[in-house]
């Protein structure tokens, strides 16, 4: 019964929850996933594709670099605030592995490997665990780092530029505030024709990218988002194939464990800059509970 409650609850034109702002709120869809292929019910398993088709397609997805923003401030998942938050990647990365056999499956595999891709490459922090976030501003302004302009693609892809605005919805007029952001919400067929060159084309726009003020980070180790995300992470590794991931798991698990230990079994919540601090909560256990299993 709470499933078919939960399902009569979702947006079913643009998945999620219904309203704005939008959150992901991965583990309402996380059971649903579970009690589809538990229980076989179609609607629920097409809620949770309904959600992850447009939250790997949307705006809240970062194109370029991996990852998923905190949440959308629409109802269409296009406009982000632009925060990226470990704990919601790891529930993503968590619900993408749920949906691995879905029939997006490929579009998810994707999404999974650029999600990592962004962990390994921008995450990693002390002792090899995780850092707890990225800021949504950069020089003082919201989503300055991720947006661009059509002229700036125009410049940077010469004669490339064309398909990659038609696939990426990129207008003269932008979407948000006079900018882009960009999204394949208007072409949600995975892979595209053009799939190939619009790869070369981000990888070249995320060249341009990586030359701006990046927005801050926060390098705190935290017990509970760092267990989330190494429980994904080491289902990823088997679901995906990619034992390099479990290594990482693995790394990043023995670090929480050694230097957040507080003795007599106990933790600490965080650790930054060689020091552990305040007394681990239950999220903290259940989280690392969950990585070691």
């Amino acid at each position: 019964p709470t499933a078919r409650l939960l399902v009569g609850a979702t947006d079913p034109i643009a998945g999620g929850l219904e309203g704005a702002p939008k959150f992901p709120n991965a583990p309402i869809f996380r059971l649903l996933a579970w009690h589809a292929a538990r229980n076989g019910d179609q609607d629920a398993r097409d809620a949770v594709a309904l959600l992850l088709d447009n939250l790997c397609q949307g705006g809240i997805y970062d194109h370029l670099g991996g990852g998923i923003a905190r949440y959308a401030v629409d109802a269409r998942w296009l406009v982000p605030h632009f925060e990226k938050m470990l704990y919601d990647n790891a529930q993503f990365l968590d619900l993408l592995c749920a949906a691995h056999a879905f029939p997006h499956a490929a579009l998810y595999r994707a999404r999974a490997e650029e999600t990592v891709g962004w962990l390994l490459r921008e995450m990693l922090a002390e002792g090899s665990a995780f850092a707890a976030t990225l800021d949504a501003e950069s020089e003082h302004e919201e989503g300055k780092f991720y947006v661009w302009q059509a002229e700036e693609i125009d410049a940077a892809l010469g004669a490339d530029a064309a398909v990659f605005k038609r696939a990426y919805g990129v207008r003269p007029q932008g979407n948000w505030e006079g900018k882009t952001i960009l999204h394949r919400l208007a072409s949600m067929p995975y892979p595209h024709p053009e799939e190939a060159a619009l790869a070369v084309a981000r990888a070249d726009l995320f060249g341009l990218r990586e030359g701006r003020v990046r927005p801050a980070r926060d390098d705190k180790v935290l017990a509970d988002w760092n267990g989330l995300m190494i429980a994904a992470l080491a289902r990823a590794a088997i679901v995906f194939e990619k034992p390099e991931w479990l290594g990482a798991a693995t790394t990043a698990f023995a670090f929480v464990a050694q230097a957040l230990d507080a003795g007599d079994g106990l933790l600490f919540h965080s650790y930054r800059n060689g020091q552990p601090k305040h007394a681990a909560l239950l999220e903290d256990y259940g989280a690392m509970a969950g990585a070691a299993i």
